[in-house]
């Protein structure tokens, strides 16, 4: 019985300490994408400080939006479901693709508030551009681990 106690509670030491690792590399990735898109637009400390709370919501809106279409359809074998399913996948992409382009709508007006057409104009590139360069190092990374 002690050993079996022992045994749930390196288990649940171990996957604890992996959430934790994981959350933490997502805030440094926030940071950094945060730090990226203040020098790209050139933002004073003044203008992030507006700027970062309604990008912060903007994320979490997005985010939500993708987590709930993804999560519907997360274990779906395109292949394998019959027409009717898919169908309704299609729909159901379509809607999640408008609600995104709705957020993006919305935001736009806020970030005006806080940012000039120019910096809005080149905060969806400076997006694009983070994840871009993520995603390369993350391929560098994969790359020098398989030698």
């Amino acid at each position: 019985m002690k050993k079996l106690l022992q045994a749930l509670f390196i288990i649940f030491l171990t996957t604890t300490t992996l959430y934790a690792q994981q959350g933490r590399n997502m805030a440094r990735i926030h940071a950094a994408k945060m730090a990226y898109i203040q020098d790209r637009l050139h933002l004073s400390k003044d203008a992030f400080r507006n700027f970062a709370p309604v990008y912060d919501e903007y994320e979490k809106e997005i985010k939500d939006t993708r987590q709930s279409f993804f999560g519907k359809y997360q274990n779906t074998n395109t292949a394998q479901i019959d027409d009717a399913a898919s169908r309704q996948l299609i729909d159901d992409n379509l809607d999640y693709q408008q609600k995104v382009i709705e957020i993006k709508r919305k935001y736009n007006d806020r970030f005006l508030k806080v940012l000039t057409p120019q910096q809005l104009a080149g905060l969806h590139m400076a997006e694009r551009e983070f994840k871009q360069m993520l995603v390369q190092r993350l391929k560098n990374r994969r790359g020098r681990m398989s030698r």
